[in-house]
């Protein structure tokens, strides 16, 4: 299976599609990579909340420039370990942040008054409170504790499946650092995946597209075949697109104010 270099489009059954754009977090994508700019609008798997951390993260690069990334670092954990080995890969502007391809498209969504949706629930909805408490006991059992043990090895192992798998993009410069990047970034988010089990994960994507299919209905209030832009993760993405065929149940989401500079 070829990796996912290129953006997917989901039509909805209502009328409306979803553009699936992956990227890998932390980098910046050449422009060939990006999608075309013929879409209504744009929809985050996060929550809105999120726009403050891309604020304060902002701030922190003008204020002392690759700060974030070093903070980020310093925490440790797989997010850490994903972060060192792209300061190590030559061609790719890696680690960045504020997360650069989701950051880029709030901010083209703000300059343009385009309707931009943030998806996730917070923890004042209880359906999606009980799935966040369900996943922190599940991370919590002895076995995934002590996994941790290892998580170094792990990750390691993690990146060495995985890479073999991800194919080099074509028509743009350094594809042999991308395709590392995306490699590693790959081995980060299957190692975030490892905490959970396979029926959370199902939880969360049914909820997410529910509430992406949910901003598609929105943005049909004003155009009868309106295009919406969703950056997600590329090792996550066919994980959404599987889960939005099984067209689940419309949720209904508003768009916010993406008043980013």
């Amino acid at each position: 299976m070829a990796w996912n270099w290129k953006a997917k489009d989901w039509a909805d059954p209502d009328g409306g599609v979803l553009r699936l754009f992956p990227y890998i977090p932390a980098a910046v994508l050449p422009r060939k990579l990006r999608p075309r700019d013929d879409w209504d609008g744009v929809a985050f798997l996060l929550h809105e909340e999120e726009r403050d951390s891309w604020s304060d993260e902002e701030r922190m690069e003008k204020a002392s420039n690759a700060s974030a990334a070093a903070l980020a670092i310093e925490g440790g954990g797989d997010l850490s370990r994903m972060l060192v080995r792209m300061q190590f890969v030559e061609g790719v502007q890696a680690p960045r942040f504020p997360d650069p391809e989701p950051h880029r498209l709030a901010n083209v969504a703000s300059k343009g008054k385009i309707p931009a949706y943030f998806v996730e629930p917070g923890v004042d909805d209880e359906e999606w409170l009980t799935y966040l408490e369900d996943c922190a006991e599940e991370a919590s059992r002895l076995p995934r504790i002590a996994g941790m043990l290892f998580a170094r090895r792990r990750f390691a192992k993690e990146w060495k499946r995985v890479q073999p798998t991800v194919s080099e993009p074509v028509g743009v410069k350094h594809p042999e650092e991308l395709a590392i990047c995306a490699g590693v970034a790959a081995a980060w988010w299957r190692r975030c995946e490892f905490h959970s089990t396979e029926e959370l994960r199902a939880r969360r994507d049914e909820r997410l597209c529910g509430r992406l299919r949910g901003a598609l209905a929105h943005a049909r209030e004003s155009n009868d075949n309106p295009v919406l832009i969703v950056p997600v993760i590329q090792d996550w993405l066919d994980d959404i697109l599987a889960t939005l065929k099984t067209n689940p149940d419309i949720e209904e989401s508003a768009p916010v104010g993406a008043e980013l500079s």
